[in-house]
């Protein structure tokens, strides 16, 4: 997505984390899929446009309860559903708002060897402004990603994931410039439970920014969880449980963000918009207890987005936008 919260480390993607012993206080994180095998894997997935980058920054161990079973989960993993506003503030501005939904689907590690998680997406940007180029008012995400995870020893791992999409306006989802491919692969070394280190790279096939090397280190303390890797960095404060056992937590958080899309111009050529900017921000996590009626994950963010690019690939033109402030909600079960 082109623009997403967080505090200033940004290259590409990268996501760990062993689970902790049984006494760790479990965190608010996101979802883990179930697997059969040892090997269980997170999400892991990474999409030219970024967003798929930044969610999530590093994986949470397993809640203290045991998962369902696979019979249980079976096919379906999960879900999640998520809005952002960027505000246009003024005429050289640009505003945003996107809507973005994706389910994922495990495949047990008996079928091929190894688990994968595939995980189709589809997402929509209102594009409002600016008044100094044309932009098209509405461009599209339709992308598919398949994640993998492996151990390599008693404290080595592998993690990668490979993602196929098109993206463009109405009139363009059909070029050649709509279709990208993108991915990214790390290796994880566990010094600890408490330390995980972090080093590969991503490809995110954009034209202002094709590869971004994927490094960082996380330090799990239990009240506080520092995730110092790229693209999102991340320091998160768990907060007590409530009677009914709701997980929160808060943090701060910088992201790299951007996108590049295929779309028609005024004059009928088809060029390639690609947007960048950086972004810092606070938000709020929670995740409902045992037995609550509404179920899975939310977070709350509110940003500021700074840095800003808009450039076209083909024709060169390249202009600064103004800053922004950036809003989101989403939901994940």
């Amino acid at each position: 997505m082109p623009a997403s919260i967080a505090l200033t480390m940004a290259c590409a993607a990268a996501a760990v984390a062993q689970p902790l012993p049984a006494s760790r206080l479990p965190p608010v994180g996101d979802e883990q899929p179930v697997w059969v095998g040892a090997d269980a894997p997170p999400t892991v997935r990474l999409a030219q446009s970024t967003e798929a980058i930044s969610r999530p920054a590093a994986i949470e161990p397993p809640p203290l309860a045991p998962p369902p079973s696979p019979a249980e989960r079976g096919l379906f993993q999960g879900f999640e559903l998520s809005a952002d506003w960027l505000p246009r503030l003024d005429d050289d501005s640009l505003g945003h708002s996107k809507l973005s939904a994706s389910a994922s689907f495990g495949v047990p590690p008996f079928v091929l060897g190894v688990p994968l998680l595939v995980t189709p997406r589809a997402a929509l940007h209102q594009l409002d402004g600016p008044n100094t180029i044309d932009v098209p008012s509405r461009v599209n995400d339709l992308d598919l990603s398949i994640g993998s995870f492996k151990k390599l020893g008693e404290r080595w791992s592998a993690r990668g994931s490979v993602n196929v999409g098109v993206y463009g306006d109405e009139d363009s989802l059909g070029a050649s410039d709509a279709l990208r491919v993108s991915g990214f692969g790390v290796a994880i070394y566990e010094a600890s439970p408490e330390w995980q280190w972090v080093i590969g790279a991503a490809y995110l096939n954009r034209d202002d920014l094709a590869v971004v090397p994927a490094f960082g280190v996380i330090h799990d303390r239990g009240d506080v969880r520092f995730e110092l890797t790229m693209p999102r960095p991340r320091i998160l404060w768990r907060l007590p449980q409530d009677a009914a056992g709701t997980e929160r937590a808060i943090y701060v958080a910088g992201d790299l963000g951007g996108g590049a899309w295929a779309v028609r111009r005024t004059d009928g050529t088809t060029d390639t918009l690609n947007l960048g900017s950086w972004g810092v921000g606070l938000g709020y996590e929670t995740k409902a207890g045992p037995g609550a009626w509404f179920s899975g994950k939310r977070r709350y963010e509110l940003g500021y987005v700074f840095g800003r690019t808009l450039e076209y690939a083909k024709s060169g033109e390249e202009i600064s936008l103004d800053d922004s402030l950036v809003m989101r909600v989403g939901w994940n079960y």
